[in-house]
Formats: structure tokens, C-alpha cells, sequence
């Protein structure tokens, strides 16, 4: 490890991530793990693929699907789930929300992703959901993810 640190530098750590006290129950300690043994270029590597994506299908659903920036947004929002580092991030909405549907912890993301590949939030139980985040929350809780 010293020998790739004294050729491409020291890796900084992942940043520290909050979580607030309603979302405590879902994140368990391999949750916290595996994000803690991320590094801090991992993490921004992360962030901009989730806003590649976000952005594509916002792309995608006002150039060719004629939505409005509004109903896009609402549309994008109910598919993708979003995450946030700290309390702020988790505040900083742009659509009027309940609290199941407010951004999830970022340690959860590992564990959304596999669920995305197992299918287990499948695109009836998406639309069915207010947002994509109350769908993970739900199935947090009933313990399927």
C-alpha cells in the first residue's frame, strides 16, 4: 500500500456520513462499512454516476417524451433513488415530500444497488410508490432488502 500511496498519493477516506434519526433503523453495520471502506474518489465517482444517470432520463423524458420540467422531475425522482452525505443534503428538496419519500443515507446505496439487480424494486412496485425511496424504505423495513 505505501508503494501506490508514494506514486499516486495518500487515499483519503471516505467523509464522514450523518444519519439522521428517522433513517437510523435502516442502515446497518455493514451498511456503514461498506461505506467507510470507500475512498474519497470512489465516493465522487459514485455521486457523478448517479447524476449521469438522473440526468439522462431527465434528458430523455423532456427532449423526447414532451414532459414538462416539472413532471420530468417528479418522473425521475419516483424511479431513481436519491442519497444524501449529510442532515443539509437531506433538507435541500426541490419537491414537496413526505418523510418516507426524503433522501436516504448514502451507506445504503450498496445495498439499494443489489437490490436494483435483483429486481426487487420492480417497475409496478415503482410506480405504486410515491418515490423510489419510499419503496427501499418499506422494503428495509420488511426486512426484503
Amino acid at each position: 500500500m505505501r508503494l501506490l500511496s508514494r506514486f499516486f498519493g495518500p487515499v483519503q477516506a471516505a467523509p464522514h456520513g450523518a444519519t439522521h434519526p428517522d433513517d437510523r433503523d435502516l442502515v446497518r453495520q455493514q451498511d456503514v462499512d461498506w461505506w467507510n471502506g470507500l475512498s474519497l474518489k470512489e465516493c465522487q465517482s459514485l455521486q457523478k454516476e448517479d447524476d449521469r444517470s438522473r440526468l439522462g432520463a431527465f434528458r430523455k423524458l423532456t427532449e423526447t417524451g414532451g414532459l414538462s420540467y416539472s413532471a420530468a422531475g417528479e418522473k425521475v425522482r419516483r424511479v431513481f433513488p436519491t442519497y444524501y452525505l449529510n442532515l443539509e443534503q437531506r433538507a435541500d428538496e426541490k419537491f414537496v415530500l413526505g418523510a418516507s419519500d426524503a433522501k436516504l443515507p448514502y451507506a445504503l446505496r450498496d445495498r439499494v444497488n443489489r437490490a436494483l439487480k435483483r429486481h426487487l424494486l420492480d417497475q409496478q412496485a415503482v410506480e405504486r410508490a410515491s418515490s423510489c425511496n419510499a419503496l427501499v424504505r418499506q422494503l428495509i423495513r420488511a426486512r426484503r432488502i
